[in-house]
């Protein structure tokens, strides 16, 4: 629905029709109109700017749609959490922006969620809430680091919970992995020196994500806020038999790794894609190991320092995709990654000029070969500026 100067198009009196209402604009003018949608299932806000909702415009959320599944209202900015919500029992999906540090346990009465996102202003988010009671949550991501109420597994609670973004460090214990053991995606945001850890033990947090036989997604962000970055870096990786033993994908943010240690990350065996962001490995120059990455298929390489870098085709057997995001010290790409058969695309995105001229020398030789087997140009090169 869309304000126009003659009010909403189609009228607030025929949203009572409608399953599914959208609104782009003026969404303060429609909850204040009173709208009435007892057939309503989902409720989406896209408008082009963030607003803040008053209490008051909250509670008629929920009075005017008793009956939604699905309220997607991301662009919609809570202070508190909207008590007045938890009234609509049948929800599955939730999606809100907000101000706040923490979910109430209220919000545990919304028994029925599937899907909860929550994207806040707050680096750390505190939930209440008892999730292992709503048994059919699937899904919860914060963009946060959050921290659980955890307690020693009970029947089949947390059995179905497979998606968790960000958990905090702190909250990788045996009990948590124990009620969330179906877990395919994870990310974990905060000091990953804790996770690493062992505390005079023989084990650490992170020997605890071996037994995770679902997991197929990980992304490690290490947030030391308020201390300098290298006073948080990590000093290693784990050995790679502690790592997910199906672990498909794997992001690093703010690492500040050494380059030797991506040896480890090249020994996981089913590896597809290796996102490396803001930092995750520093140093000028990486010399590619051999017998390594014999599954990957997409790589990117995010904000670094690297200025030179060592590989060939037989690095990479099976590489598909390359994202280069501002690498400005790259001399170039190896020139040896054009043999790499499966290779179809390469992105470079503010990197050195003589860089990108590396790339387009990759595209001839590709093109070349493509053309002595009478194949069609299947590659292709992105950059960005386009006058690199």
């Amino acid at each position: 629905m869309k304000r126009s100067r003659d009010g909403f198009e189609p009228s607030i009196v025929e949203v009572q029709k409608f399953r599914r209402v959208c609104i782009h604009s003026n969404i303060l003018s429609f909850i204040r109109s009173n709208p009435y949608g007892p057939r309503t299932r989902s409720f989406c806000c896209f408008p082009n700017e963030e607003i803040t909702l008053l209490p008051e415009d909250v509670s008629s959320i929920p009075i005017a749609f008793k009956l939604l599944r699905v309220l997607a209202v991301k662009s919609v900015v809570f202070t508190r959490f909207p008590l007045d919500l938890t009234r609509l029992i049948h929800l599955k999906y939730l999606a809100l922006s907000s101000t706040f540090k923490v979910l109430p346990a209220i919000l545990t009465k919304l028994w029925n969620l599937q899907t909860l996102i929550i994207h806040t202003t707050s680096r750390d988010l505190e939930v209440k809430a008892y999730i292992w009671h709503m048994i059919q949550l699937r899904y919860l991501k914060t963009n946060a680091s959050i921290t659980l109420v955890v307690e020693p597994r009970r029947g089949r609670e947390g059995e179905k919970l497979q998606t968790i973004y960000n958990l905090s460090p702190e909250n990788c214990t045996e009990n948590f992995f124990a009620r969330a053991r179906n877990l395919k995606e994870l990310g974990i945001r905060g000091r990953l020196a804790l996770l690493l850890d062992s505390q005079g033990s023989r084990s650490s947090p992170f020997d605890l994500l071996s037994r995770m036989g679902y997991l197929q997604s990980l992304k490690l962000l290490n947030d030391v806020y308020r201390s300098p970055p290298a006073e948080g870096r990590l000093t290693c990786l784990p050995p790679p038999y502690k790592f997910p033993p199906r672990l498909r994908s794997l992001t690093l943010s703010f690492t500040y790794l050494e380059w030797r240690y991506m040896s480890v990350l090249g020994l996981l065996e089913n590896l597809n894609v290796l996102k490396l962001k803001e930092n995750a490995f520093v140093g000028t120059r990486w010399e590619t190991a051999d017998g390594g990455f014999r599954s990957l298929e997409f790589l990117q390489i995010e904000q670094t320092d690297l200025v030179n870098w060592v590989a060939s085709a037989h690095h990479f057997p099976r590489l598909r995709g390359l994202v280069l995001r501002n690498c400005e010290e790259l001399v170039e790409v190896p020139f040896g990654l054009a043999d790499i058969e499966s290779l179809q695309v390469m992105d470079l995105y503010r990197t050195s000029k003589s860089a990108a001229n590396s790339a387009k020398k990759i595209v001839q030789a590709k093109h070349m070969a493509e053309a002595r087997e009478s194949i069609a140009h299947w590659f292709k090169l992105s950059i960005f500026p386009p006058d690199l």
